[in-house]
């Protein structure tokens, strides 16, 4: 078993112990709260059937001295309420004292619920009373019963207290013991584990001192530490396995230094001839050198011709630009134009509106002067008639004949200013429809100079959207030019590139040259350090003479 399982299993042992003094803990808990809960609905249930037992005493009471439909209601409700809560008690009862006393208390019910209601269907008051005294007997079962309740739950208090008092002493004694256990078990299990661990550690300081000799015993078992004890013995034979090889190693540097020892002389020569090889090419790099420079110059004649067409071509995408100002500034003057025109229509709209309300007006007083003619006859008429009266009167009359008279002149004034009225009116009338014709009129060419204003901004427009593609397709072309003058400076900056490329092959020929006589340095440099490569390998023999293979 693996270091972890026996940890977890040393755990889960104490866990199961601990949980199965929970269990039964509980398990006495439950059953306790069982009983408890069986014993105290029946007491609630012989209190309430009391209560109901009571409640139909009086109910009973009151319908023999009130014999109304009421009254005989609730003893029927009460009646009822007794017979639900026996079938509830008869469900509730374990013992069998209490079985009888709850079948007698049935019987009693069942004999005083058919005589009460023969009494109450006969009207017999006394006999309705006498019911009422017979409930006593079954309130004395009740009580009995209740007595009889009240002694188990006395017992079953008891009983219930005694097993508390057992689980309590269960409990602490279960749990010291499993403290002990634990301990116990867990010392047991750190030993087993903590002994291998130190006898790995003194092996351990051995090898550190350079003993590969050691001998390490197998430990039986599968978990970490046996897992431990057998890789710490494959680690001492793979060093023995590294001392040999470096061993090995050793010789074999050795071999190899004498071989490169050779191979520098020969790698001399090669040098040489590479000296001479380099010398050639430095002489080629520099004649491509003399044609590039040639090649350089043709293409910045180029480039300078590239420069005058883009600056030609600039200035006439600046010409079409300008040009779409102009026409946008048209186009913004006639559209202030157009504005112009929308407000005058709007005005003329306004005065031919007013005008018509003018003629309106003068409808309204031609027709307020018409009734005011109408006054005036009507008056004249009643000044003839005053004159007629007053002329009958005789001498009595006279004073009221001069005023009809004077009623008559400011009758006939009325007349002929409501005539002139009249004529102003006509002549107003004429004046205003002569300025509605002529707003009419207005209106007309106000509207043919808006589609006049339309026509002239749509061709501003077209004119403007024209310009603006001939615009673009400069830009284009300048931009197609910009392009063709960046590739010119790219093909430019590219040979210039060559030629210093072939410039510094030229001179790293030179250099490599150079670098030929240092290397000849260097080797000879190297044919050293193989010796001392030689010296380092005999130290390391003597350093592996240390360790201890048998």
């Amino acid at each position: 078993m693996k270091l972890q399982g026996k940890i977890i299993f040393n755990a889960m042992v104490s866990l199961l112990l601990s949980m199965g003094l929970i269990v039964y803990i509980i398990v006495q808990l439950a059953g306790m709260q069982s009983k408890n809960n069986d014993i105290v609905p029946a007491m609630m249930n012989i209190q309430q059937l009391k209560s109901s037992v009571i409640l139909s005493q009086q109910a009973l009471n009151n319908y023999s001295f009130s014999m109304s439909e009421s009254n005989r209601a609730e003893v029927e409700n009460q009646l009822q309420a007794i017979d639900q809560e026996i079938k509830v008690l008869n469900k509730g009862l374990k013992l069998d004292e209490q079985k009888r006393l709850l079948k007698s208390i049935n019987s009693k019910y069942e004999q005083l619920k058919q005589n009460s209601e023969t009494a109450m269907n006969d009207k017999n008051s006394p006999e309705v009373k006498r019911q009422s005294i017979r409930t006593l007997g079954i309130s004395n079962d009740i009580h009995m019963l209740d007595i009889v309740t009240t002694e188990q739950y006395d017992t079953l208090t008891a009983d219930l207290s005694g097993k508390i008092r057992f689980t309590w002493l269960l409990a602490i004694i279960g749990g010291a013991t499993l403290t002990v256990a634990a301990a116990i078990f867990s010392y047991w299990m750190a030993r087993r584990i903590s002994n291998p661990i130190k006898k790995l550690s003194g092996l351990a300081e051995e090898v550190a001192n350079g003993n590969l000799a050691v001998e390490l015993k197998e430990i039986n078992g599968k978990d970490e530490i046996a897992d431990l004890n057998h890789s710490f013995k494959r680690m001492i034979e793979n060093l023995r396995g590294i001392v040999t090889s470096v061993e090995d190693s050793g010789v074999r540097v050795d071999q190899l230094a004498k071989e490169i020892e050779s191979d520098n002389d020969m790698l001399t020569e090669i040098v040489s001839q590479i000296a001479s090889s380099t010398e050639e090419l430095t002489i080629g790099s520099q004649t491509i050198a003399d044609d590039l420079q040639t090649t350089v110059t043709v293409v910045e004649e180029m480039q300078r011709n590239f420069t005058a067409t883009l600056k030609g071509t600039k200035l006439s995408a600046e010409y079409g630009e300008e040009a779409v100002s102009a026409i946008q500034i048209g186009s913004n003057a006639m559209k202030d134009q157009q504005q112009v025109v929308n407000d005058n229509l709007k005005a003329m709209s306004v005065i031919e509106q007013s005008v018509q309300e003018l003629v309106e007006f003068a409808s309204e007083i031609t027709e307020m002067t018409g009734i005011v003619s109408n006054i005036a006859k009507q008056t004249n008429l009643l000044a003839l008639n005053a004159s007629i009266e007053a002329a009958r009167a005789g001498e009595a009359g006279k004073g009221f004949a001069v005023v009809a008279e004077e009623v008559k002149k400011l009758a006939e004034q009325s007349t002929s200013a409501t005539m002139k009225i009249f004529d102003s009116v006509s002549q107003i009338k004429d004046g205003v429809n002569k300025v509605k014709d002529s707003v009419t009129e207005g209106l007309e060419l106000v509207t043919r100079q808006e589609e006049a204003m339309d026509i002239t901004v749509e061709s501003f427009q077209l004119n403007s959207e024209k310009v603006q593609q001939i615009a673009e397709q400069l830009e284009s072309l300048n931009k197609d030019m910009e392009a063709s003058q960046e590739l010119s400076i790219r093909v430019m900056e590219s040979i210039e590139n060559i030629s210093s490329i072939t410039e510094e092959s030229a001179a790293g020929s030179e250099e490599i040259a150079a670098s030929t006589v240092e290397q000849q340095k260097n080797f000879l440099t190297a044919s050293e350090k193989v010796k001392a490569l030689r010296q380092i390998a005999d130290e390391m023999k003597n350093q592996l003479e240390q360790f201890r293979l048998s």
